[in-house]
Formats: C-alpha cells, structure tokens, sequence
C-alpha cells in the first residue's frame, strides 16, 4: 500500500471506499488533507466521569460502568418495527438503564461484567410522581421528556430537570436513550473527553468521521507552518500544527479556545490579504485621469441632493481623477438616491468624450433606468441593449461604440456577450452587484478594457471614414462603481468588501415621507384590506406580497395565485395582476409595464419585486405571510412604496401569533433605517442567508464569524503590514500560493 501523505485520495483510508467516498464528496472530501482542514461545527463536553449517583437529569453526561444485564425485544414505532435493546449499567453507585434501537451489533458485543463508557442525556425513569421526584430532587417540578410516551423500562413517564438530584436511590433511577458507546479499551475517540461533532451527510455521520479524521492525525507534522513567527508572537497565536490537533481532539477547554483563536485568525488573515494584494493589484493598472464637477448638472434634477449624496459625489471625483481605476461601492438605503449619483457622474464622464456602461440585474430594471437616463441624458446619448434588441440594431450599436461615439449603453448580461466591444468605456456601473456572478464580473471588465484610439494621418475620406488604429501598450480598465441598496455593517464591509472603497447614502431625499409600518394581528387584517381600497379610490396602486407562487401542502402560507383570486373577488372594480420568478421575462416585464404605466391598480407579487422597482404612484404594501421573509428583504420590498409625495402604508400580515416568530417584525415597524434592520438581520440569520455570502466566496468559514470585528481588524492590520514589508510576497511563498488560490474563489468587484 502507497504511504498516506496528505493529497492521498481519501479512498486510501480504510473502511472508505467507491461508494462512501460518493457521500464524502457532498462534504467536500476528496483527500486526505480535506479531512484534516473539516473542523468540527460544535463540541460535546464527556470529559468528565460522573459516578451514577450523582447525575443530574436533563443534562448530557458521561459514564463508566460494567454491564449487569442485556434484554432485546421487538416492538413498533408507528408502523415501523423496532428493535430495542435493554442494558443495565452499574458502578460502585448506583444503576443507570440504557437503550438503544435497532444496533443488532450489540447484542454480540455486549456482556455482563464488560465495563464500558457512555455518554448522553440524563433522564429519570421510575413510579414515583413528578411531584414527589421533585422533591426529592430539591426542586419545584419536572418537565416531560416525551409526551405521552411510556418507560422503555415500564413502569411510568420519563421525566427530565436541570435541578441537581441523587441518583440511585428509591423506587426511580436513571437512563439513557441512545448515548454514545465506546469500549474501556478504546482510545477515547467518541467519549470520556471534549468530543468533536461534524457536519454530516446522507451515510457519513460524525462518529465515521471522527475516526477518519484520528487516523489523519500522524500527518499533521507534515503541515507546513504558513504564518511569520513575528505574526504570531504578537497576536499570542500557537503554531498550525498544534492547532489543527487541538481543534479536532481538544486536550482541554484552554488549548481548544487557542486552537480556534488560530484557525479564526488564519481565515480572516486570507481574507483581508488576498482583498489587499487585489487592492494593491487596481492600483497598479492604468485608467483614464478625469477631470469631473457631477454637481455642475444637479440643477437639472428635480429634487435637492442630500449631503450624503454630494458627499459621494466628491469621493467619485477625487476617483476618476487619478490615473488608476476607480474600485467603489455605493452603499444606500432603499431610496437614498443611488441613481441619482450614478446619473450625474455618467453625465460628467458623457461630457469628457468617453462611454459608459450600466448594467442592471433585470430587464424590467434596464428599461427603467434607461427611460430616465435618457430623458436626462438625452436619446442620442443612451441606448438600450437587452437580450430582445433585434440583431440589426445590436450591430448599429457596435458601429457606435467602435466609432468612439460616447454614449451610455444600459442593460443586462447581454452587454456581455460576445461580440461586444467598448473600446472607449471609461466608467461600467453594476446595479445590485452582489446580483451579478464571479463569471459575470469577469467578463465586464474584459469587455470594457479601454483602448486608445487614433485616427491615422490621411485616413479620412470625404470627412466621414476613419481607420482605426489600436495602440499596442497596455488596455486602460475603466472606473468601476457598484450600487448596492442592502446596508452592510461595518464589520462586513471590512470583509467582504476588503478590495473596495465604500461610500455610504444614509439620508433620505427631502420631502420624502416616512412609510407607516403596521404589524396586522388576525383581528386586525381588515383595517389592512380598508387602506388597501382607500388609496386605489384615491387613484393610487397597491402591492399584495405572497410568499409562494402555488398552494403548499405543506406550508400554511397563502400563495400568489391564490392571493390573486382573492383580490379579483374583493376588489372586483379593480384592475388586478399577478408577477412571480416562474414567468418568463418577457412576461414579467409586460405585466411590470403595465403597473408602471398605471393599468394594473393591485400588483399581486411574490419577492420579485424585491428589487429597484420604482412606481411613485405606489402607496400601499400588503405582505401576507410576513414572517417568512427575512429583515433585509422586508425592507427591501416595503420600499416599492413612499417613493412618491402621498403617504405610503406597509402593513406585515403574518401567518402566526407565536411571539418568536413575530417579535422580529416589530424592528421594521419602528424604524425605517436600513442599517438598523441589516444589522437585526444578521444577528438572527448571520451573513450566509442575509447576503448571499456563498456566490462570494466566503462560505467557507468555518471557524470564523465575519462578526468578529477585533479579529478582523487585527488580521488587517497584519495582512497591511506584511504587503508593505514584502509586496510581492517574495520571501512568503506559501502564503503567495495560499492567496492565489484565494482570489480564484473570491469575487471579483
């Protein structure tokens, strides 16, 4: 047999083989090194051995004793037939009963007077009453373990506490259902210590993969320490080696927290690195030096800007400015004015004679943005081009770009299709970045590489024909601005967006009034259904919110589609229609159309309208099903509304009266700051859900929490320090590798 090295197949380790490995790879574990970096997602404390008289019920413990007795029989659960083995424990203290189901195994394994370990949940079996246990115990009361479900052993119900109790004594004693086993002559790997728990998967469970893992134990010399000495000495960090150990099977709660002290480091180390020598990478390439003044078009708007929208404005022109290409995101509530930034540095950028690109993450949001873009830009300045554009049109529009002709091209992933070319782009705009794939964001930037352009001498014919002539230096990268309307803590954007500067719109636009938030109780949904027909009396329109597109048999949620026939009764003098993600686009944008232009007076929608939908003559939002949908997207949709002068309403109708799954919803109705709401948000859901974290690379935390704020500031204050002591990472050359492979996974922005 081949020595095990750490990129051995994981197949090489006995007892996996063609069809376990299929199972392990759902975990991501394709070699041997794959199960030495799986870090365990919780721990069981069993280190300590309690005698049996002094368990506590209710809590999970861990036992040594011999066996006294072992009975089986057959029984059924439902339908399903069931095996049960009985087996009594005792030790100089007293007598613990254990069961377990369907482990024929163990019957041969098992034998009186073989002593064992066993840990697991206390819990209390006897005739006595809850009441009189109680009392013994010193307590006011038990609560039910299992309603309704008698003793393995006979003879009552079993209860649990967490109040101390003696054990061993009277007409009651212990149990166990189901606790881990493990043989007196093992190497404590699954009990009598702090035992790792591990993700699982369908045929791969935590007990498989902590032995797995204790075979990979021998090849943890064999890790190379990555981390500068100095680094760790002055973040008091242990070595790699020692860590990876420790965190896998902990000697003990101190060298446990050290280890994950480490691993926590070293994840957010690369993190903050590999953002920086990509930062440091921009700054590197050549773009266009603009001089721009956006504030010199404002006066054509027909609103005031807002401070923190000339705030921006200055921070993009100081950008555009430098010979290196702008990387920012343009960070803003619902309705803060986004658009209205990107509107006038496009307008500055159309002036200096050069292109702009914008993409939007739908059409519905291309038309839109094209519609007001031109009606201030004017229309021989901007042009749509979106998957319907006819091809004849698509090539005049080639011509165009080719022709050094500035425009503003607006639209969606069809501006990256092959064939398009815009040698002269010098600002690309992405709408709702985090909308937009790695792939995506790649293929922009190829497709707007700057080329400079000359017309050769004597090229012209008749004052109309140039040949063009392409320089062979280095493409110029245009300035990148992207938008998002989801607020990011600042502990994420550190993180997440490491490689970009951040300008924030935390202000509303003057004149602009607050939505009122209502949470509707069951009694109080017709008050809802009333403003609903009050505001389209007025003229006004409406959205009704259903979390699902069809009936579930499963979930109590009300779907779309009946929504839709419910309004079509209720509301029987109002135009009604329904959009939803399952209809085609071309669908969608119809009927989005149509609400805009004011024929639909009840939009019935599910979270598609998430997103940049603007309609000012939308007053009224009715969300059914509320507690479905998280903080961040509630806010999201609710501001479809108020984006007019009339008062806007947003009522949460939610499924339940229960106070933990509604209790949340009570943020949205006392505030209407985004920032507030995103960071509720994140501490009940963390960042994975909240943010789509996953399609940007950083799903693979496992020790780290993008929460952890002095973590994260210490690692980035190393990772400045060290690219500032060695740029290129010359005398680092794993932690080079390391980065490269970092960057492979991480978005681009």
């Amino acid at each position: 047999m081949k020595p095990l090295k750490l990129s051995s197949p994981i197949t090489q380790l006995s007892g996996i083989g063609p069809a376990k490995a299929k199972f392990l790879k759902k975990l991501g574990l394709a070699h041997v090194r794959d199960l030495l970096y799986t870090f365990p997602r919780r721990y069981d404390d069993f280190s300590t051995i309690t005698p049996i008289k002094d368990l506590v019920p209710g809590r999970v413990m861990t036992v040594h004793a011999k066996v006294k007795s072992i009975k089986q029989s057959w029984g059924y659960r439902g339908r399903q037939r069931l095996l049960r083995i009985f087996v009594e424990l005792e030790d100089d203290t007293g007598i613990l009963s254990v069961t377990w189901y369907n482990l024929r195994f163990l019957s041969k394994q098992l034998w009186v007077g073989r002593p064992i370990y066993v840990a697991g949940r206390v819990e209390v079996v006897g005739g006595d009453s809850p009441a009189k246990l109680a009392g013994a115990a010193g307590g006011t009361g038990f609560l039910p373990l299992t309603k309704g479900e008698p003793s393995a052993f006979g003879g009552g119900r079993g209860f649990n506490t967490t109040l101390p109790s003696k054990g061993g004594e009277g007409k009651w004693k212990f149990r166990m259902r189901s606790p881990v086993l493990e043989y007196e002559t093992d190497d404590h790997t699954h009990t009598a210590r702090i035992t790792p728990v591990y993700p699982e998967t369908y045929g791969v469970t935590s007990r498989f993969l902590r032995y797995q893992v204790k075979k990979t134990l021998p090849l943890i010399n064999a890790v190379p320490e990555y981390l500068p000495e100095e680094i760790r000495k002055r973040r008091h960090l242990i070595g790699i080696r020692e860590a990876v150990r420790e965190v896998h099977f902990p000697t003990d709660t101190k060298t446990l927290t050290q280890a994950q002290a480490r691993l926590r480091f070293d994840e957010l180390f690369f993190l903050q690195l590999a953002a920086q020598v990509r930062r440091r990478q921009q700054q590197k390439e050549d773009a266009v030096s603009l001089k721009i003044t956006p504030l010199r078009h404002a006066k054509k708007l027909l609103y005031r800007l807002t401070g923190a929208q000339q705030e921006a404005l200055a921070e993009i022109a100081t950008d555009l400015a430098k010979p290196h290409p702008m990387n920012r995101l343009l960070q803003g509530d619902v309705g803060s004015g986004k658009s209205a930034v990107a509107l006038l540095t496009a307008a500055e950028v159309l002036r200096a004679g050069h292109a702009v690109l914008y993409l939007a993450p739908t059409e519905i949001l291309a038309r839109q943005q094209a519609a007001s873009f031109a009606a201030f830009l004017g229309q021989d300045k901007t042009a749509l081009l979106i998957a319907a554009t006819p091809q004849r049109e698509k090539k005049q529009l080639q011509e165009r770009l080719v022709g050094n002709e500035p425009l503003c091209v607006i639209g969606t992933h069809a501006l990256l299709q092959e064939g398009i070319h815009v040698p002269h782009c010098a600002l690309a705009i992405i709408d709702e970045q985090h909308r937009f794939g790695v792939a995506q964001r790649q293929a922009l930037q190829k497709v707007t590489h700057l080329q400079t352009i000359t017309a050769a001498a004597g090229s012209r014919q008749g004052g109309t024909n140039y040949k063009l002539q392409t320089e062979t230096r280095s493409p110029l990268v245009p300035h990148l601005l992207s938008m998002t309307a989801t607020p990011i803590p600042r502990t994420l954007n550190l993180t997440v967006h490491g490689d970009l500067d951040v300008s924030v719109l935390n202000e509303l636009p003057v004149g602009r009034k607050p939505i009122t938030t209502i949470i509707a109780a069951p009694h109080q949904r017709p008050q809802a259904w009333d403003r609903l027909e009050q505001e389209i009396a007025s003229g006004r329109q409406a959205y009704v919110i259903a979390p699902l597109v069809e009936q579930s048999e499963v979930l109590e949620a009300k779907s779309a589609k009946e929504t839709l026939a419910d309004m079509q009764k209720r509301f029987p003098q109002a135009a009604v229609d329904m959009v939803h993600g399952k209809m085609k686009p071309e669908e969608k944008e119809a009927v989005m159309r149509s609400f805009a232009a004011g024929a639909i007076h009840i939009l019935v929608a599910t979270s598609v309208v998430e997103v940049g939908v603007n309609v000012p003559n939308a007053t009224c939002m009715i969300i059914e099903g509320a507690e479905r949908f998280g903080l961040a997207q509630l806010h999201q949709m609710r501001g479809r509304v108020g984006r007019g002068e009339h008062q806007s309403y947003c009522f949460l109708l939610p499924t339940t009266t229960e106070a933990a799954q509604t209790e949340r919803l009570h943020v949205l109705a006392k505030t209407g700051d985004g920032f507030v709401i995103a960071e509720e948000d994140l501490r009940l859901r963390g960042p994975g859900e909240v943010y789509g974290i996953k399609q940007a690379g950083f799903d693979n935390l496992q020790v780290a929490s993008l929460l952890d704020y002095p973590t994260i500031k210490a690692a980035r204050e190393e990772a400045d320090r060290l690219l500032t002591e060695d740029p290129e990472l010359k005398n680092h050359d794993i932690l080079r590798r390391k980065v490269e492979q970092k960057n492979l996974q991480t978005h681009f922005e």
